[in-house]
């Protein structure tokens, strides 16, 4: 029996979902975390300090992804880049809209709203990146 080294381009979609959210989970963290410094730390106000924790994150996500979830499309990374940033973009209108709904019309926390927000956005991001973004 010869030993076989499991790479990402073997994956079955189980594993690939493994990679997904803890990917997606470090960038979430990444984005809650600069959230609540803007807002605690400098005192920006939580819509504001949402859309530069999104550009941060945005870079961990993409990165995290075209290496590991979808490596198995290495060979495309110039093209997917575009394609990456158009569903990124996309899911960030959505989250901000969400987030400012979330904190205009609830009496949630504003840690709590995004921590909703970026659940919902996760799975809207899986979704497109899987049949469109990372091809």
């Amino acid at each position: 029996m010869r030993n076989q080294v499991l790479t990402t381009t073997s994956l079955s979609l189980g594993h690939r979902l493994i990679y997904f959210f803890g990917i997606g989970g470090t960038a979430a963290l990444v984005h809650l975390c600069t959230v609540f410094i803007l807002v605690n730390f400098l005192n920006i106000p939580a819509l504001v300090a949402n859309i530069f924790a999104f550009l941060i994150a945005f870079n961990v996500s993409f990165l995290g992804h075209k290496y590991f979830t979808f490596s198995h499309l290495h060979d495309e990374k110039r093209l997917s880049l575009p394609h990456f940033f158009l569903v990124a973009s996309s899911a960030g209108v959505i989250n901000e809209l969400l987030f400012f709904l979330l904190l205009e019309y609830t009496t949630f926390n504003y840690l709590f709203a995004l921590i909703l927000v970026l659940g919902f956005v996760s799975i809207y991001t899986f979704v497109v990146s899987r049949s469109w973004a990372c091809r």
